[in-house]
């Protein structure tokens, strides 16, 4: 049985790493799971829940980072880890370094983000990410649009590239009650409003601003009532709270918070909106396609692997208010287009973006590399006889 280490930064408020442990081959691997920092209690409980044993670094700043590279170092030689799977940005700076340090076999680190460095100017972010590149035997990048980044933008080896999308689970994107929805609507549209909902952290990728600037056009023109819900939290949340008053539109756009009921909301929501400038898949997208709402999102990153433009959702340009209102605009006039285009993506979703496909995926690449490494020693120990 091989030993495999996931390693990430501290929390996860997407489900994505707690599925970790409740799809991985139990029969051929032994999960462990760590963090850079501190680990959030109850990922921790449900990860021991499932058999899987935990690592905390516990670094609270990066000054503690190379002693926690020296820990993390010291753990996989005392495991005798076979695998180290880093995922983000800091625990793969951290956490490969110490890999090859303890001479751990196989090195994968799965990208998360797509241009965010290189868009931004963070040239040593950039540089760390070619740093992190090197020290993987490969690395699976979430998108197509994400592998060309990394080919283009920052020189990767096309060699070390594997495209793996990111999956859901399905028995998580599930109603909490049947009557859930009609629950929501009669608290969050008490007047029949027409419900948009946009999920995800506040952060500037994802395109509030443009979103809160779309609003003052999609009341005036929308010929009924409308709300925005939005679903997240952050610490920029504040600044576009003033955006909206700014905007005048603070009687149409409520601010939800952190919700664990994202299913539901979906459900209860008459579109879905996205509104990135920037995003390397887009798993809101995949959740809400499979609950069968219909789409509005931005042609960035690998949306448009996932949403087929006017097949299941319609794509506009980022950073485009006018577009977004445009789309939202004929979705609420256009009932026809909007029924043809619910539930058309419950199918492809279900065959493209299940979570135990994409840890068969992950599974697959870790016996490649492996079987390399056998290949690579069986053709050292050959040389070794030769030479006597």
């Amino acid at each position: 049985m091989q030993r495999v280490l996931h390693f990430a930064q501290q929390f996860d408020t997407s489900g994505f790493f707690p599925q970790l442990a409740v799809w991985h081959d139990r029969e051929r691997y032994a999960m462990s799971f760590g963090t850079l920092m501190p680990m959030e209690p109850s990922l921790r409980q449900h990860m021991e829940a499932h058999g899987v044993e935990c690592l905390s670094l516990d670094c609270k700043s990066r000054a503690a980072y190379p002693g926690g590279l020296l820990r993390l170092a010291a753990y996989l030689r005392s495991r005798r880890i076979d695998i180290m799977h880093a995922h983000l940005f800091e625990p793969s700076v951290v956490g490969l370094p110490a890999a090859l340090l303890a001479g751990t076999p196989v090195r994968v680190m799965t990208r998360h983000y797509s241009d965010y460095h290189t868009r931004i100017n963070k040239r040593w972010h950039t540089r760390l990410d070619r740093m992190c590149t090197a020290l993987s035997q490969a690395v699976i990048a979430v998108s197509e649009h994400t592998a060309e980044v990394m080919r283009t933008e920052e020189s990767a080896p096309p060699g070390k590239l594997r495209v793996i999308y990111n999956g859901i689970d399905f028995e998580r994107v599930k109603l909490t009650s049947p009557e859930a929805p009609e629950t929501l609507r009669r608290e969050l549209a008490p007047n029949g409003e027409f419900l948009l909902l946009q999920v995800g952290r506040m952060h500037p990728e994802k395109g509030y601003d443009h979103l809160i600037d779309a609003m003052p056009r999609v009341r005036q023109e929308s010929g009924r009532p409308v709300r925005l819900l939005i679903a997240g939290t952050g610490p920029l949340q504040a600044g576009f709270e003033e955006r909206t008053r700014q905007r005048g539109v603070t009687d149409v756009v409520t601010f939800l918070g952190f919700r664990k009921d994202i299913a539901d909301l979906m459900a209860a929501a008459d579109l879905v909106v996205l509104a990135s400038v920037a995003e390397a898949f887009g798993l809101v997208v995949t959740e809400a396609l499979y609950l069968g709402k219909p789409i509005v999102a931005t042609r960035v990153g690998g949306i448009p692997e996932i949403v087929d433009d006017g097949r299941d959702g319609l794509l506009v340009p980022p950073a485009n208010p006018d577009a977004l209102a445009e789309a939202i605009l004929r979705m609420i006039r256009d009932e026809p287009l909007r029924s043809r285009l619910s539930g058309t993506g419950r199918e492809k979703v279900q065959e493209r973006f299940s979570f135990e496909r994409m840890m068969r995926e992950y599974e697959a690449v870790y016996q490649e590399l492996l079987s390399q490494g056998s290949r690579s020693a069986h053709g050292a120990r050959l040389g070794s006889h030769s030479r006597l």
